[in-house]
């Protein structure tokens, strides 16, 4: 064999030693960033708590990708129990039926939310401000079909809710559907966002989201407390739910990195800066 052989074989020997050094760094094995990638799916309040994590975690963390998806607490449990994504988001408990049916599913409470009554821009004009509990359970049940029957103008209430695999739903039907059921004649959405849009787009509207998106709405009342982050933390504000990461099992040595970072000083300011109650302040 020639020096001009031998050179071309120890560079090429080279180059795939270095390449294996880099998925080393980056990966872990052959993968690449396969193997740390976290994968996150569910609630669509947690949604964008997680879209800032992924941004200052990988600012912080080489060679660690996180995807995240929505679709519902419901789906994000789902995917957890079954394995098809690392970490399921969920703004609603577990229920025992889940538990039963994923018994090595693990549950990570990383913080606090309230669930905010919203109204139409001509509900908020009229005056009407502040509503009790029993009252917004009644605009659902179809016992006060016009606001006039709440102190407001003469107009048909329009009634937004959730469909029943949102944590959001959820929430709503355990602290304000007390008593009854939400009535047929309520119009579905499809997402916090959604339900935003929907009740801005219809003066005499009332629905229902989460904290961290109630900018630009117009919050009410409920039984004289407002929904802020101090209410729900001193449990004043009564519509109030944990924010939950699951996984099907013992996390990766990825997964239960990042899990332990949401509970770190940094992840909990963000968590706050959302409008949500932070475990760790």
């Amino acid at each position: 064999m020639d020096s001009s052989s031998r050179k071309t074989i120890i560079v090429a020997v080279t180059a795939i030693l270095l390449t294996a050094g880099v998925m080393t760094v980056f990966g872990g094995s052959s993968s690449g960033l396969g193997e740390s990638e976290i994968t996150i799916t569910g609630s669509t309040t947690l949604q964008p708590i997680m879209v800032d994590f992924k941004e200052q975690y990988e600012k912080e963390t080489v060679g660690v990708t996180l995807t995240i998806t929505g679709g519902g607490s419901g789906g994000g449990i789902v995917a957890a129990g079954q394995g098809t994504h690392d970490i399921g988001m969920t703004s609603r408990d577990v229920r025992a039926s889940e538990l039963a049916q994923y018994p090595d599913m693990q549950i990570h409470v990383i913080g606090k939310d309230g669930v905010a009554i919203i109204v139409g821009s001509g509900v908020n004009t009229a005056g009407v401000t502040d509503l009790t509990r029993a009252q917004v359970e009644g605009i659902y049940n179809g016992t006060y079909t016009n606001w006039n029957q709440l102190g407001g103008p003469d107009q048909t209430i329009v009634k937004y809710t959730r469909d029943t695999a949102s944590g959001t739903r959820d929430c709503f039907d355990s602290t304000v559907m007390l008593n009854s059921d939400i009535s047929l004649n309520t119009l579905v959405t499809a997402s916090n966002s959604q339900m935003k849009a929907d009740v801005n787009n219809n003066p005499w509207s009332i629905g229902y989201v989460g904290l961290a998106f109630i900018d630009g709405t117009n919050p009410i009342d409920i039984d004289g407390v407002s929904p802020t982050a101090a209410n729900v933390a001193d449990d004043s504000y009564a519509i109030q739910r944990d924010l939950i990461l699951v996984t099907g099992g013992e996390p990766s040595e990825w997964t239960a990195a990042f899990l332990e970072w949401i509970m770190q000083p940094t992840a909990q300011q963000i968590l706050a800066n959302k409008g949500f109650v932070p475990l760790n302040a």
